[in-house]
């Protein structure tokens, strides 16, 4: 019988830590410089215009919703709720803002995002995926091809039009990255296969893994911005008074993120053929926003 790797069940209770909201100190001051990742949302009207099988394959999941928050991020909220993260489970999150306790679980998100709390709960940050109902070689050839092989990295130059925009999405705004959209992880290509084959797959579980695995590392970017505002208002921490910035218009996945990905529409053909195979290699969010050419 195949294992199937998780994360781990029996963690001790730990409470949010609110060290840093007493005296006018919101966080550590390892949290000041942190870098902030803007949520996204998905064009799906320019998704739908263009034909693009996306559209598709997340309203067969339940997911639209998930792509239609444009909310505003708050910095500093941001970081209070990253910086007081206390793990109470392996399927629940609890942190602190403003004094506020969160304590959320799958469920709770699911409610919160207006998406299905069902599928797979399955995570791993390094590795494939092992488990009874999964074959990493289908997932590899359904994404990459029937002869594709098994290899150490997968690179989304590799992909069709299609996956390589889904790839996107997915590195953006489901498993958020700031860069490196060239190479795609086992995680990513799990999500992908699932959400692409009609799979279920529990996003609300990768959001909150996802968003630990962040806490954990003392430089990665804080993201989820526009997810988090939404965990925020549910829990009814006040936001007046607060800085914020709106989403911009390279926040909206769309036409522009097909330019920032190296992608032109022939005008003639009307359909969209590489411009420079080494765009992925750039960082989007160091990107001005640039739509997509016509030529």
């Amino acid at each position: 019988m195949g294992r199937k790797r998780g994360v781990r069940k029996n963690v001790q209770l730990v409470e949010p830590q609110q060290l840093f909201s007493h005296h006018g100190i919101r966080y550590p001051q390892a949290y000041y410089d942190r870098k902030i990742l803007a949520g996204k949302i998905l064009d799906f009207d320019f998704c739908t215009t263009e034909n693009f099988p996306i559209v598709g394959w997340l309203d067969n999941l339940g997911l639209r919703s998930l792509f239609m928050i444009n909310l505003p991020y708050y910095p500093d909220l941001m970081k209070e709720f990253y910086a007081n993260f206390g793990f109470s489970t392996s399927v629940t999150l609890s942190t602190s803002v403003n004094g506020k306790p969160i304590m959320m679980n799958y469920t709770t998100l699911a409610s919160i995002l207006d998406i299905p709390c069902d599928g797979t709960k399955s995570w791993s940050n390094r590795n494939w995926i092992e488990e009874d109902n999964f074959s990493k070689e289908e997932c590899v050839h359904s994404l990459f091809g029937e002869h594709a092989q098994l290899v150490d990295k997968m690179y989304s130059r590799n992909l069709t039009l299609d996956y390589r925009f889904l790839h996107r999405v997915v590195a953006t705004h489901i498993l958020p990255k700031s860069g490196g959209f060239d190479e795609v992880t086992h995680m990513e290509a799990y999500t992908m296969f699932h959400i692409i084959t009609g799979r279920r797959i529990n996003i609300p579980m990768l959001i909150l893994n996802h968003m630990k695995a962040i806490h954990s590392h003392e430089n990665a970017r804080l993201a989820y911005g526009n997810i988090v505002t939404k965990i925020l208002m549910h829990f009814g921490i006040e936001l007046d008074e607060e800085v914020h910035h709106a989403l911009q218009r390279c926040d909206k996945l769309g036409k522009g993120t097909l330019g920032r990905m190296g992608f032109k529409k022939h005008k003639r053909l009307g359909t969209w053929i590489p411009r420079d195979d080494d765009s992925d290699r750039i960082d989007e969010e160091n990107d001005e926003d640039e739509e997509g050419e016509e030529m």
